[in-house]
């Protein structure tokens, strides 16, 4: 379907709504202009004929646009974002706009918590509501949301505008209120930039970083970008609370916009909505700033495992891995260069991936492994082609052939194994440990395993996986890892992972830490749960 075309059909559905409600709209909505005049259209039924507009809307998108991070936000995750960022009782006064209103769901939001407040919808709609989009039928179709909702009532000359705010900033608009908006709501659009369809080109990459500087990183999910705009748009003790991807709050190429942040706003709430927020495969949160606050380095990622339920702990002050072992993860390089190499059922080097790691075991040879894009049922690295491996591979197997411990790379709670013989070859990017005493691989193991250590990494890395809740492993994280100071409740657990006992292993090693009895049950709870070991969990 055209744009034209688009147009005229919504155009229809927007005039069949309003005759259904037993009202018309005005003269000057932009859909108007776009479908080339107000047409005639029978009446249609709707209980909520602005919503109905919008999902009208987001059917008529073609695949690519919704690949690009257009999708309409639900009703409940619209209204929670809405009274995050209108707590309590708004003044009479509070305008809220919308960065990238889309179809208009988070600025219907805030009208309906604006009417809560006891102001009339009228006014809502005409003085209130603000908006941009870079799309005209999609802001023409916000403009005419808001006038649906209110009863037929449009939105102020200028307030919902087509233009990139990204870009522009508060120049979006002719004359935004002075001194800021009282509160700015969104739900940008995600876009990842390791995924073609999403992808910045180098001439927006360059104009972005024009004007927002360094916060606009390779790497950095233009969502997150649109909180330094609303941060910007916001007046002094306003909040903004956009719907993001959790990498905003956990990724290091979000770091600089997380910075930026703090210097001008405060971070009040960091907040989960339960499942899928709405039909894109990301996994999000809601963080909320309060402008004109500041903190010198607000915790996104605890704030975020708290959200999930981790437990915070305190284990600040004790030796930590890097003291007593170094640690090491294979590059691009030594992964490909054993795909020629590995063999199925070749047990005198077996090749172990994350997938293969458990908590204080290995699972290779009991349950499939994937490897260069095949499924493996006991698969070994073929260490004795010793011409074909290369000096580089080779140096870094022999390196690796020796008692150490590998950690599995994407994990929910430090999955780790003792390969006591040396033998194992670990698979990019699992993490190997490698102790100054060959015989510590077993306490060093517990050690990672124990549950007051996951949540220590959980609060530390949370949100950096590739599943809710999970995170990433790395050399850093595993070397800053704490170690008990109580050598033989250490020995103990260690005893206990060896023998297989969990139950026992779990109690002993978190005991070794000497945490507080209450923070002790929730570690153990949290842990027991994250595994599937029963418990209540978030």
């Amino acid at each position: 379907m055209t744009g034209d075309a688009r147009a005229g059909e919504l155009a229809r559905l927007a005039s069949g709504l309003a005759r259904g409600g037993g009202f018309e709209l005005p003269g000057s909505l932009l859909l108007w202009r776009l479908a080339g005049g107000r047409p005639e259209a029978p009446a249609v039924a709707s209980s909520d004929p602005a919503a109905d507009l919008g999902a009208a809307l987001e059917r008529s998108l073609a695949p690519e646009a919704r690949r690009q991070g257009a999708h309409y936000t639900p009703v409940d995750l619209a209204d929670r974002v809405a009274t995050l960022a209108l707590p309590g009782r708004p003044p009479p006064s509070t305008t809220v706009v919308d960065p990238a209103c889309g179809a208009g769901a988070l600025l219907l939001a805030a009208g309906r918590r604006l009417v809560a407040a006891g102001i009339p919808p009228a006014v809502v709609a005409r003085d209130l509501l603000w908006g941009a989009d870079v799309d005209p039928l999609t802001a023409a179709v916000a403009e005419a949301a808001i006038a649906l909702w209110s009863g037929g009532v449009a939105p102020g000359l200028g307030h919902v505008v087509v233009a990139d705010t990204l870009r522009l900033g508060c120049q979006a608009w002719a004359d935004p209120p002075s001194g800021g908006f009282g509160s700015v709501v969104g739900n940008p659009p995600f876009q990842g930039q390791l995924a073609n369809a999403t992808v910045r080109s180098g001439t927006e990459q360059a104009a972005l970083r024009q004007r927002l500087a360094e916060v606009v990183t390779p790497y950095v999910d233009t969502a997150a970008l649109f909180l330094v705009v609303g941060v910007e748009l916001a007046g002094s003790g306003a909040r903004v609370a956009m719907v993001q991807p959790t990498s905003t709050a956990a990724s290091r190429d979000a770091g600089a916009v997380r910075d930026a942040l703090a210097g001008r706003a405060r971070l009040v709430d960091l907040v989960l909505p339960h499942g899928r927020a709405f039909a894109a495969s990301v996994h999000v949160c809601i963080p909320v700033l309060e402008v004109g606050g500041s903190e010198a380095a607000p915790d996104w990622v605890g704030r975020l495992a708290s959200a999930r339920g981790v437990p915070e702990v305190d284990l600040a002050g004790r030796p930590v891995v890097g003291s007593v072992a170094t640690a090491v993860a294979g590059f691009r390089q030594h992964y490909y260069g054993m795909v020629a190499h590995v063999r199925e059922d070749h047990p005198g080097a077996p090749l172990v991936t994350s997938g293969l790691i458990g908590v204080g075991a290995s699972h290779w040879g009991e349950r499939p492994a994937r490897f260069a894009k095949r499924t493996w049922q006991r698969p070994g690295v073929h260490v004795e082609d010793d011409v074909e491996l290369g000096p580089g591979l080779r140096a870094w197997l022999e390196r690796l052939r020796r008692p150490k411990v590998l950690v599995a790379s994407q994990t929910r709670v430090v999955e780790a194994a003792a390969d006591r013989a040396g033998t194992w070859v670990p698979c990019t990017p699992v993490v190997s440990v490698l102790p100054d005493d060959p015989g510590a691989v077993d306490l060093l193991c517990a050690a990672l395993c124990s549950p007051p250590v996951s949540a220590w990494a959980a609060r530390r890395a949370g949100g950096t996986g590739l599943s809710p809740g999970a995170f990433r492993v790395s050399t850093g994280l595993v070397l800053d890892a704490p170690l008990p100071e109580d050598g033989d409740a250490w020995a103990g657990a260690s005893s206990a992972l060896k023998a297989g006992d969990l139950d026992a292993f779990a109690a002993r090693a978190t005991a070794m830490h000497h945490l507080p009895a209450q923070t002790a049950a929730e570690v153990l709870e949290w842990w027991n749960c994250t595994l599937g070991r029963g418990g209540v969990g978030r």
